[in-house]
């Protein structure tokens, strides 16, 4: 199967952003203060109309990184069964070159312990100390990647 990353509509991303980022919580929500961002974008994929794969990005500083241009990836989901397959890979290249086009030069997120293989894979490396999420309560780090 071949898919496309396309831009989408927070209306579109929001139940696989909730599937996905708030199992397990006590969370039943996953809308973001940045969603208001007027640069805020949401890229994915859908299949057969549905949205499998999601991420967001918007121009932020990386508190690790003072005074660099920044993109921060936010609310990286892709469904679980689909989850390994590539598809998260083939939506942060997408995303990396938003950031690129927007004149970053690191894109960073804030990243749930449970995904930093995955963020280190992608070529992003942790930066600071961890902490506990609020909203989830689950362990996370901040990561980059120089684009």
């Amino acid at each position: 199967m071949t898919y496309e990353v396309i831009a989408l509509t927070l209306e579109d991303i929001m139940a696989l952003r909730v599937k996905v980022l708030r199992k397990d919580t006590p969370v039943t929500h996953c809308n973001y203060p940045e969603d208001a961002y007027e640069d805020v974008v949401h890229l994915g994929v859908r299949h057969a109309g549905i949205v499998i794969g999601t991420s967001s990005w918007f121009r932020t500083e990386c508190p690790n990184l003072v005074g660099e241009a920044a993109v921060q990836l936010k609310g990286m989901a892709v469904d679980e069964s689909l989850q390994g397959s590539g598809l998260g890979a083939m939506i942060i290249s997408a995303g990396v070159a938003h950031a690129r086009d927007c004149g970053a030069n690191v894109v960073w997120a804030r990243a749930r312990d449970s995904a930093l293989g995955f963020y280190l894979q992608c070529g992003f490396a942790e930066i600071g100390p961890g902490y506990v999420d609020e909203p989830t309560g689950m362990p996370h780090h901040n990561v980059f990647r120089r684009i």
